[in-house]
């Protein structure tokens, strides 16, 4: 894959899970942008501004067709998929705190959707929406593309690490460790969602 294609998947990924639609794996394409942006055959900042202008994008879809066309069905599938008590707690929010809801629910995938279908029929209008929602894609792009970026750097400083060893000793002792730090975050993970 060349850096145009990832710089398109970023946009369509991100685009698509902007809308409010969960479970898009927009992981990867971060990761594979880190890769590329490493070996110098992509831009930092313009993975950013093209994952930013897509989420952008998809918020702005998913406002408007929370408070137009599609408001019953997303209605329907947003309480069945997230369940009431989550619409509960964003229209409160929206309450208390306005809209900065829109920039925190960004980083939370559990209050995400609300956000984006529920702020029109809320009561926030369009250009306050945008405003935050802009801020909430830049920032949350940002943290992401970053922490891809210098994971790739460090992983592959390991991996080029492991490859010069030459015995099998050495590439044991790194692959148990591997393994090990691996599970234990696996365990970590698992214990936390439970």
């Amino acid at each position: 894959m060349t850096a145009a294609h990832i710089y398109g998947l970023l946009f369509i990924l991100l685009l698509v899970e902007g809308i409010g639609i969960p479970g898009i794996p927009f992981e990867p394409v971060f990761w594979a942008a880190g890769y590329l942006i490493e070996h110098g055959q992509m831009s930092f900042w313009g993975a950013v501004l093209v994952g930013t202008a897509g989420n952008l994008l998809g918020n702005l879809l998913g406002y408007w067709l929370g408070a137009r066309p599609a408001r019953g069905l997303l209605d329907k599938l947003t309480r069945s998929c997230i369940g009431p008590e989550a619409m509960e707690r964003v229209s409160f929010w929206f309450r208390r705190y306005g809209p900065a809801v829109v920039v925190v629910s960004r980083w939370f995938g559990l209050i995400r959707t609300p956000a984006i279908v529920c702020a029109a029929p809320l009561g926030m209008d369009a250009l306050s929406y945008t405003l935050y929602s802009a801020i909430g894609a830049f920032t949350w792009t940002l943290a992401w593309q970053y922490a891809s970026w210098r994971g790739a750097h460090y992983f592959l400083k390991w991996w080029y690490s492991y490859r010069e060893l030459g015995d099998w000793k050495g590439k044991v002792f790194l692959g148990s460790l591997v393994l090990v730090v691996l599970g234990a975050v696996i365990y970590l993970y698992r214990r936390k969602k439970k």
